[in-house]
């Protein structure tokens, strides 16, 4: 920060009461990263901020650094917070400010406020008070009284977010009652509420980021350099540009300075003359690092793939050179180059390069090569390293939602809500995260607000296939098939096809009564379903299948042998759903007589489960309680009228 904090709380109040209450926010959330722990910094935040709960906690904040505030709390008890006692407002006042020690120990389940101890510089409490004291009332009441009937955005999540240095619930996937997550690295978090969109995650959370050297820095007995440089992290990038070459007056064999030329005609947007100037650093020194980097960034810029080979040089020369690999990894995920971005981030790694967004490059590398459990896991590490980061709530959602499509196991996707909702509430727009919300919300019984995020999703971008697959399984819920069929033709018109899309056309189709053309979606699914490098889901999802193909199989008189074969292939197999099981010993008693001693039930068939089960009363320790009426998928299929296309023959059949 180069503004001096005086200056810039200044502007912040000038902003505010001037109604500028964007700006206002944006300088008092710099000036708080800068000294959280400046009281007179929370209570003017809590004049700008949008909710009421927003307000209480900046105060607050306030209060516990300064218990002599006055300004803090008039402001909590005409906000209903406190109701304080006569003796308590005289007693703080009477504690002289030098003699309160500001320790401010980390919160169990609150909001970040603790930082380095701070000082009033130049105020008074009764200054303070009176100056603030007018700015609550003049700018957080009336703003207050305006929002409450201001429109919200997508969906409310239903709590505040508490941080805790508890170790989570949540457990590595594959084992997710056994192996807890290293609890050094993990912390519980639930939404965002929606009304907190505008206020900065870094506010929200409990970090404290390391700050970022400015990359190629040399120290020189130049005072223009020292200038040079201010003016560069000012964004005078001009005055940065004539302080550099006052530089070279002294000294042209300076790779450094040279380099610094480059990025302020890069950043002014000059990208010809920015590439001469890195080419006059490496004519001084091949060596220097930093060129490249910037240099690639400049050839980016003109879509030129000469600057995957400079990002290179910068890397072979200095392995340690962060921005390096996130430009590398942001071009290769942006470009769907899977194996450079897995090999690239892996690198990083094996380099020492931890910064969180490498993790989250490679989380969503092995989400695209199917590695769904090593996905979480760098999702979970870049996410938990770094809360700040919004791509790292989209990679650990994205993650559990896979996980609980490839296992079957809904328990993911109630793992999945949490950092969805909150992604959402930030990128309200971004149509991938609200389709993996849809989706999760569809396998946890949430129906109605499933259906919103989809419709949304689709609304954003009408040709993107999870979305349109989600919205065909969820309709498929609902009974409404002839919707399901068109949105799974969608899916599979705007994307590839795999298991879970043969398998829920094949489902819609039989529940339509259409079963010649279930079976014909159903047996391409058994190739999928081997294709799994674990053996436990190859076989549930092999389970699956034959249960579905067995079902569309009684429809037609002439194949029941056939459907009660396809029964048995499911219970000879090991890892078998428990739904699935119970289904298929069932059904073979109905078709043989024979089989377990069961309770007589109805004459109806029910569906197998064959998408993620849905369960309006799934629970985990992230998932928000939640009160709605779901729709239960129907549970009674009236056999269509046999047709020659329904019967498999031996050769459409794998065996067991």
């Amino acid at each position: 920060m180069t503004t001096p904090p005086k200056t810039m709380l200044t502007e912040a109040i000038a902003a505010a009461h001037s109604g500028d209450r964007t700006r206002a926010r944006d300088l008092l959330s710099r000036l708080l990263r800068a000294d959280s722990s400046n009281a007179e910094y929370w209570v003017w935040m809590s004049s700008v901020v949008e909710s009421e709960r927003e307000r209480i906690y900046c105060l607050e904040s306030a209060l516990k650094l300064d218990p002599t505030s006055r300004a803090a709390m008039r402001g909590l008890v005409i906000l209903g917070a406190r109701t304080p006692e006569e003796a308590e407002i005289s007693s703080a006042l009477r504690i002289p400010r030098r003699q309160i020690e500001i320790t401010t120990p980390r919160p169990s389940a609150k909001l970040r406020s603790d930082g380095p101890s701070w000082s009033f510089i130049g105020k008074g409490a009764i200054g303070l008070a009176l100056i603030a004291g007018i700015g609550i009332v003049a700018v957080i009441i009336v703003p207050w009284v305006r929002s409450l009937g201001g429109p919200s955005s997508y969906r409310p999540a239903s709590t505040l977010p508490p941080l805790t240095s508890t170790p989570s619930a949540t457990f590595l996937p594959g084992t997710p009652t056994q192996t807890p997550i290293p609890a050094a690295t993990r912390v519980v978090r639930t939404p965002i509420p929606t009304e907190l969109a505008l206020t900065p995650l870094s506010l929200l959370v409990d970090f404290n980021p390391t700050p970022t050297p400015l990359i190629g820095v040399t120290p020189h007995p130049y005072e223009d350099y020292e200038l040079g440089l201010d003016a560069l992290i000012m964004g005078d990038y001009e005055l940065a540009l004539s302080r550099m070459e006052n530089v070279l007056d002294y000294d042209s064999t300076l790779p450094d300075v040279h380099f610094f030329i480059g990025e302020a005609h890069r950043l002014m947007g000059n990208i010809t003359d920015a590439i001469r100037a890195y080419d006059q650093a490496r004519n001084q020194d091949p060596d220097y690092a930093p060129l490249y980097l910037g240099r690639g960034r400049a050839m980016l810029s003109r879509n030129s793939e000469a600057a995957i080979d400079d990002f290179n040089d910068a890397i072979q020369i200095d392995p340690t050179l962060t921005d390096a690999y996130l430009e590398l990894g942001a071009f290769y995920d942006a470009n769907s180059l899977w194996v450079r971005l897995e090999d690239t981030m892996e690198a990083a790694l094996e380099a020492g390069v931890t910064t969180p967004m490498i993790y989250i490059r490679l989380s969503h590398a092995k989400h695209n090569f199917n590695k769904y459990e090593e996905a979480l896991t760098y999702a979970l590490e870049g996410s938990a390293n770094d809360p700040t980061l919004l791509a790292g709530y989209l990679a650990v959602g994205r993650a559990y939602v896979a996980l609980s499509i490839h296992t079957f196991n809904t328990d993911y996707s109630a793992s999945a809500l949490w950092p969805l909702e909150t992604y959402v509430v930030y990128a309200p727009e971004d149509h991938k995260g609200l389709a993996f919300l849809g989706r999760a919300l569809t396998s946890t019984g949430w129906y109605d607000d499933a259906m919103t995020a989809l419709d949304r999703s689709i609304e954003i971008t009408d040709r993107y296939a999870p979305a349109y697959l989600a919205r065909g399984i969820l309709n498929t819920e609902l009974g409404d098939y002839e919707a399901a069929l068109e949105d799974l033709y969608q899916a599979r018109r705007y994307g590839s096809e795999n298991y879970d899309l043969y398998m829920a056309l094949g489902r819609a189709l039989h529940l339509i009564g259409d079963n010649g053309e279930a079976i014909k979606e159903v047996n391409p699914a058994f190739e999928k379903a081997h294709e799994e490098r674990e053996s436990a889901i190859e076989e549930i999802k092999l389970g699956e299948t034959y249960a579905l193909r067995a079902l569309i199989s009684e429809t037609n008189p002439d194949n029941i042998d056939y459907a009660i074969l396809n029964w048995g292939w499911a219970l000879s197999l090991e890892n078998l759903r428990p739904e699935t099981r119970t289904l298929a010993q069932d059904h073979l008693y109905d078709l043989t007589g024979v089989g377990p001693t069961r309770t007589p039930t109805a004459t109806t068939t029910p569906t197998p489960t064959i998408t993620p089960t849905s369960s309006a009363t799934a629970t985990a320790t992230s998932t928000p309680t939640r009160t709605m009426t779901t729709t239960k998928s129907p549970t009674e299929i009236s056999p269509s009228t046999p047709t020659a296309s329904s019967t498999a023959t031996p050769s459409q059949t794998p065996t067991p």
